[in-house]
């Protein structure tokens, strides 16, 4: 009796043995759809169409959280996501000229090739931040807007940018008057959920009634 339990065990043992070598057999990268990486974060855009006769670019560019300097992208990346947050996982690497094309090119040439990523908002930041500003103007400091022909016309120059909090994204428009020689010149900062679009807050330096003084 002894003797068949042993043989039913190495059987069995021998069973289990074979299947995960046919497993990794069959499955030699199995473990490619991990990650491998640094994780960055950043609004993507996307040249579709350039007009410019001098060039525009990296298709595929990865923000700031100010909107003011970018990093190329290259991989697999969906054009419907552009002007989205997201969180993207890949390795620093050197932009290939074939990716500008252009001799006049004197834009970053480090570069994310893409391994993966996530969006982490659904809003495309550009134009609802603008309507969403000049709606919040003409309402709370009418006299810095006006309205003709349905479009609202802000009189503060009007800056870009973006935060995640907890996997979380916040949208955010700057309306800073740059005529004043006030250090640091008068802003007020308005903050929407990347989501939604629902209004979070808003920051102001000074805190006053830009209407009243």
């Amino acid at each position: 009796m002894k003797n068949k339990l042993l043989i039913f065990t190495i059987i069995i043992l021998g069973i289990i043995g074979m299947s995960a070598i046919v497993y990794f057999q069959q499955n030699p990268n199995h473990q490619d759809n991990i990650p491998v990486g640094e994780s960055y974060y950043g609004i993507l855009t996307v040249v579709t169409e350039c007009m410019i006769p001098e060039g525009c670019g990296p298709k595929y560019k990865l923000w700031d959280s100010e909107m003011k300097s970018y990093t190329p992208l290259l991989g697999d990346i969906k054009e419907s996501h552009s002007e989205l947050v997201i969180q993207i996982i890949g390795k620093e690497t050197t932009l290939p000229k074939s990716e500008y094309n252009d001799m006049n090119y004197r834009g970053p040439t480090n570069a994310i090739d893409v391994s993966s990523y996530k969006t982490l908002s659904k809003i495309a930041y550009h134009e609802y931040l603008k309507d969403k500003a000049g709606e919040y103007t003409l309402e709370n400091y009418p006299c810095l807007a006006s309205e003709e022909y349905d479009t609202i016309f802000t009189s503060w120059n009007k800056g870009f940018g973006w935060e995640v909090q907890d996997d979380k994204s916040i949208l955010k428009v700057r309306m800073t008057n740059t005529f004043s020689d006030d250090k640091p010149q008068p802003f007020y900062e308005l903050w929407y959920d990347g989501d939604t679009g629902a209004f979070l807050k808003e920051i102001k330096e000074p805190n006053i009634d830009f209407c009243e003084n």
